[in-house]
């Protein structure tokens, strides 16, 4: 199933609190939060993606590394419709919300993103990660969710340059928070890097005006 690539513009830019024009980022799908697997294809998805890794073996998990695939497959298309810039590019992903060694760490959107890059010139490289365990987002409520700054003190840079374009890849655009965080932490030691966002999804907001207009 083939899906274009989206632009974060001033049409969506207002969903995602801590982004603004200076942030380049894209998107595959929606996700609806509080929907269903049914609501839709990007539900569907990112739900599957989500999985947690506590139920491996369990009935069902062949979805997660279904999902992984299809990741692996959208970045790759990504990737590819601009080959002439894969030599000078890192592809990252996003660190998760657990450290490597803690039962519940999900390598997921590593293993997107080698499956991505497998066979190309393109760097996949896990060139951030979290000094301590943090929550992940979506078991946070809205009030509480930690901010850049926050989130930016808990990342540590691999002590290794990355090439001069850094693709930070994660599953699902909400805030922002995480993508502002993880791209300043790259550009206080290399300032001159490109860095943009690459998402399975991102967070869609109802629309008031169809509850306003329910009968």
């Amino acid at each position: 199933m083939a899906t274009n690539l989206l632009s974060i513009d001033p049409s969506n830019r207002g969903d995602h609190y801590y982004l603004n024009e200076e942030h380049e980022c894209y998107f595959f799908y929606e996700y609806t939060a509080g929907q269903g697997y049914a609501y839709s294809l990007g539900n569907q998805f990112i739900l599957n993606l989500k999985k947690s890794v506590l139920k491996r073996g369990a009935w069902g998990y062949q979805y997660k590394d279904q999902a992984i695939a299809h990741g692996a497959g959208l970045l790759r298309n990504a990737l590819m419709a601009a080959p002439d810039l894969l030599r000078n590019t890192t592809v990252c992903p996003i660190p998760p919300s657990k450290v490597a060694t803690d039962p519940e760490y999900d390598d997921r959107m590593s293993k997107v993103v080698m499956g991505a890059c497998l066979g190309t010139v393109a760097e996949p490289r896990d060139l951030l990660a979290q000094a301590v365990n943090g929550t992940a987002s979506h078991a946070q409520c809205s009030g509480s969710r930690p901010k850049p700054d926050e989130l930016a003190a808990n990342y540590r840079l691999v002590p290794v340059p990355p090439r001069p374009i850094v693709i930070l890849v994660d599953d699902v655009l909400t805030t922002g928070a995480h993508f502002v965080a993880a791209r300043s932490v790259i550009l206080s030691q290399y300032p001159d890097t490109r860095v943009l966002g690459m998402f399975m999804a991102r967070r869609a907001l109802p629309d008031p005006s169809i509850e306003f207009n329910r009968p």
